[in-house]
């Protein structure tokens, strides 16, 4: 019988920069309040099945939100990786999409990542955290345009936006199949971004 890694791909919680509606990319912004709340909440989703760790992109967003998963599933952040880190948007960062898309009506933002080389990148961390965790349940925290890219090149399929605290799972087997798409607890909070 082959091994099966499963892991739960959650995107980080809220930022003031998600709440203001700003595109955040490699920008290293901390969660807010309401953010941390989204990953007390997504650890009660997690907490229903046992996973062995946490692996983390290094934006601070994603490691506040591993560490408190980490401690509230009781089991820890054994690190990060790089390969997990969001989207650069490169100079519409900190711009909202509206701004960004006036500045160049064509989408081309300068140095904007491709949405094929997140997919790639990601793609390699997640086989990468599969081979470290053979048989494992690893609970990975990274950032939406990641997980989507990912889920959809996955699947085959779009994938729809990909919420602050969701959880979506894959799993790897020799190939990898995707199990859940976007659990969440409702917040009652909007997030434009």
């Amino acid at each position: 019988m082959s091994e099966t890694t499963r892991l739960a791909l959650v995107r980080h919680g809220r930022t003031d920069w998600n709440r203001r509606g700003l595109l955040q990319g490699h920008t290293d912004v901390p969660l807010d309040d309401v953010g941390r709340g989204q990953a007390r909440d997504t650890a009660r989703i997690l907490e229903a099945e046992a996973w062995d760790t946490v692996v983390t992109s290094p934006l601070s967003r994603a490691v506040g939100t591993g560490r408190i998963i980490a401690e509230y599933l009781g089991i820890g952040v054994t690190g990060t990786h790089s390969g997990l880190a969001e989207r650069s948007y490169g100079a519409a960062e900190g711009l909202t999409r509206e701004d960004a898309e006036r500045r160049w009506p064509d989408g081309a933002f300068p140095d904007l990542e491709s949405l094929q080389s997140v997919s790639a990148r990601g793609c390699r961390a997640l086989g990468a955290i599969a081979g470290t965790y053979p048989d494992g349940r690893v609970v990975v925290i990274t950032h939406g345009a990641l997980i989507r890219a990912v889920l959809g090149d996955l699947s085959d399929t779009v994938v729809p936006r990909i919420v602050n605290g969701a959880v979506c799972e894959i799993e790897w087997a020799g190939v990898w199949r995707v199990v859940s798409v976007n659990r969440t607890v409702f917040h009652g909070v909007a997030d434009p971004a």
